[in-house]
Order: structure tokens, then C-alpha cells, then sequence
């Protein structure tokens, strides 16, 4: 059950939710995106809740999306915008409620999107960073543009097109990740900085988070979302008759 794997806590005026699959460093099916997109819409239509912490256990963040089962086929009118995983990250980036990632270990794929999404993301030392889905044999549509909020559109495609793993350092100088914690302590200073934020009148962090949603609009992500999803139709379409090549967003193959 997804409710085994999701779980969420909270901590004052901050609601923590955390990926409960460390024997896969915390891959994400279908069942568990549903789950965090119910979590995090709960949180957010809780006016006692000022903030949201997305979080792995064991270690990990998150290794990307589960590719153990081939997702169902798609049917007649099928668009990837109705992919759970695509359905969780745009909840992440489009709720009232301001957000941080805490990040230890491994980012992946569809991790790496959770982070972008995010208001905030607090990489911890040794914390790695990784898009390997042009190994898997797809540019990942349905992780990038949810990066181009912080990172450049060239730095992004450089990440993508290498498949290497970006280092803590080149994350933060990137803009990809926003604080730093020591190792094992993202959780904690995620939690520390939404507290903090949740002294700022109610009012003041709407306005702050429709501020972001407006510089994101003028800057055309939201556009840049919306092509995305139409091309990650077309690749999934496409690989759709090769089910065990049909594309998630990767996981963190080494």
C-alpha cells in the first residue's frame, strides 16, 4: 500500500512528508505519486499549515521513479499531464504552501524534479544529483522544465545530456539547490527554515508565493511545462510498443 510508503507527520506549522522506500532509495510508483499529490493538497488547504517539507528516508531523497513494472498502457486520448508522477510535481510547484526538499544522498529523475519544484531545496553534504534518462533513451521532458525556474535551460540540458552526477557545490552555484545542511541534517534545517518563515504574516507568504507563481508565468516555464508534456506524450506514444523501454523518469543506474 502507498500509505505504507508515504508517510506525513507534522511539526507545529510545518507538515513533513517523507518517501518510506529505502531498499530502493526511494523510488516512486504510480501509487505513491498519488499518495504525496493527496498529502500535499491536505497540507496545503490547512490554514494552520505554513509549510511543507518533502523528504526521503534511509539516506536517499529520492532515485526516481519506479521502472521495476511498466506502467498501464495508455488509452485512446491519453496526454502524459495525466502521468501520476507529472500530476505530483505540478501540485508541488503550483501549492499555496511554500515548500523545501530536503535533500541527502541521491536526487534522480523524477527526484531531481521534486527538487526543482520546490520553493526551497536543502542539499546536504555528499548529496548527489543526477538525469539519466538519456540513457534510458529519452530527453526527460517531464522532469526538465520544472528546473528552469533555477537553473539555466543550457545547464539543464548539459545535466541531461551527460547523465553525470552533480555534486552538492555545482548544485548550489547552479541555483538548483537554495541551502546547505551537514549530512544528515537536511531534514532538520528544512523543518528549522519553514518555522522560521511560518513568523512571517499569513498574508505576506501568499503574496510571496503568487509572486514566484507570476515570475514563473512571465518567464514562460509554464509554457515550457505545458510543450513539455506534449513531447513527453509523443516519446511515450512512440516507445509504448517496447514496454520495457517505455520511459519513466530514471532512476539512479550506476
Amino acid at each position: 500500500m502507498a500509505e505504507d510508503r508515504v508517510s506525513i507527520t507534522r511539526l507545529g506549522a510545518v507538515g513533513v512528508i517523507r518517501i518510506e522506500r529505502p531498499a530502493q532509495r526511494n523510488a516512486i510508483d504510480a501509487s505513491m505519486a498519488a499518495a504525496i499529490t493527496a498529502a500535499v493538497h491536505d497540507l496545503d488547504a490547512d490554514p494552520a499549515c505554513t509549510g511543507i517539507v518533502l523528504t526521503g528516508s534511509g539516506g536517499n531523497f529520492c532515485a526516481g521513479a519506479d521502472t521495476s513494472r511498466p506502467g498501464p498502457t495508455p488509452g485512446p486520448g491519453w496526454t502524459y499531464a495525466e502521468n501520476a508522477s507529472e500530476i505530483m510535481v505540478r501540485t508541488v510547484k503550483t501549492c499555496g504552501t511554500l515548500v523545501a526538499a530536503a535533500v541527502e544522498g541521491w536526487a534522480v529523475g523524477l527526484g531531481l524534479g521534486l527538487v526543482g519544484a520546490a520553493t526551497y531545496a536543502v542539499g546536504a553534504t555528499g548529496s548527489r544529483y543526477r538525469l539519466p534518462e538519456a540513457g534510458l533513451g529519452f530527453f526527460p521532458f517531464g522532469v526538465a522544465p520544472f528546473l528552469v525556474d533555477r537553473v539555466s535551460p543550457t545547464a539543464v540540458v548539459d545535466l541531461a545530456l551527460s547523465g553525470r552526477r552533480a555534486s552538492l557545490d555545482e548544485a548550489l552555484a547552479s541555483g538548483l539547490v537554495t541551502h546547505t545542511a551537514a549530512e544528515g541534517e537536511a531534514e532538520d534545517t528544512a523543518v528549522a527554515l519553514l518555522q522560521e518563515l511560518a513568523e512571517v504574516p499569513a498574508q505576506v507568504l501568499a503574496d510571496a508565493r503568487a509572486f514566484l507563481r507570476t515570475c514563473s508565468s512571465t518567464s514562460g516555464s509554464e509554457a515550457v511545462v505545458d510543450w513539455s508534456e506534449q513531447q513527453m506524450t509523443r516519446v511515450v506514444l512512440s516507445m509504448n510498443a517496447s514496454p520495457a523501454t517505455a520511459p519513466q523518469e530514471g532512476t539512479a543506474r550506476r
